[in-house]
This record gives C-alpha cells, structure tokens and sequence, in this order.
C-alpha cells in the first residue's frame, strides 16, 4: 500500500544543513493565511517494539516531505497536494533506547501554520534515490504522529516519528 507520493521540487529557498549531508528545498513564496515565518529543526525517534520487528537496524536515509496539515488524512497527501518541501536525510541512525536523534535538520522560512512530515526510513537501502518508496518492514511515518506547529519568528524542535513499520 502506497501511503503518500514523494514530492521533488526544484531548489528554490533556503537552506541550513546541520550535517551537510541533508537537502532540503523550500518554496518560500508559500504563506498560509497571510502570516510571517518561522523555522523547524527536526529530531528522529522510533518505537523500540518496531525496532524490535525490523530484519535490520533502525538505520538508513530518510526520504520525506513536509505538507500543509489542511493537505493531509490518516492515509497521506490529498490528491493534487502539494508539499513544501523535500525532506531528505542521509545516514539517520536512530537511538535503540526509543530516545530522539539529535537535530539532523532545519527548514527556515515556512509558513506560520500547522505541517505534517511525511516519509520513510530506507532501513535495507534499497530505495531509489530518484523515486523512493518505502518497501516491507521500512519505517514509516504517520501523519497523526508527525503534524507539528510553526511558530512565526521561532525556531521550534520538532521529532519526527516511527510508529509503524511499512507492511508491503
């Protein structure tokens, strides 16, 4: 099953790269309900009963994106969705202790408004790069775990979260 499509948008906005192995592009002529902006820096965690599940380790490049919340149901994106940025991050290794990561991602200049991160951790390596999606056992994001507040001029931490592991 086919939770979301992956957006790739061109590079348009800014960018800060905590690890300089992250890309993120951001459309920063989007402003929901015409207010200022403000900035996420993202953290990683799971369930350690998932990580419990997986064949391999809690581990791998993470492929995302991050949406308008008006744009999202419990399944994914609506159809015609189109999502504010691409949020990929090489090399997440998740802590075994159900703890965060440290922050491995900023995003500035987004709309004041509420955003869900969609993606999938790409566990056994085996997604492409061009065209990813999650297989069987992939971590998977949810989109009632991962809608987060942009507060307008703040830098809010927000932790992206495994509770679920891909069934396909």
């Amino acid at each position: 099953m086919i939770f979301w499509l992956i957006s790739v948008m061109s590079l348009v906005g800014c960018t800060e790269n905590k690890t300089d192995d992250t890309s993120v592009d951001t459309d920063s002529g989007i402003v929901a309900n015409g207010s200022g902006m403000g900035t996420l820096s993202f953290q990683f965690a799971m369930d350690t009963d998932y990580m419990d599940a997986m064949d391999e380790p809690a581990e791998g490049n993470f492929y995302g994106s991050l949406y308008l919340a008006e744009d999202v149901t419990g399944t994914g994106p609506v159809e015609g969705a189109v999502s504010l940025a691409s949020v990929n991050v090489e090399n997440v290794i998740l802590p075994t202790d159900g703890s965060s990561t440290e922050i491995m991602l900023t995003i500035p200049d987004l709309p004041v408004t509420e955003v869900v991160v969609l993606g999938f951790l790409d566990s056994d390596g085996n997604a492409d790069p061009a065209n990813p999606n999650p297989d069987a056992k992939d971590p998977v994001t949810l989109p009632s775990d991962n809608d987060f507040d942009v507060v307008e001029d703040e830098d809010t931490t927000a932790r992206i979260y495994f509770a679920f592991l891909n069934p396909s």
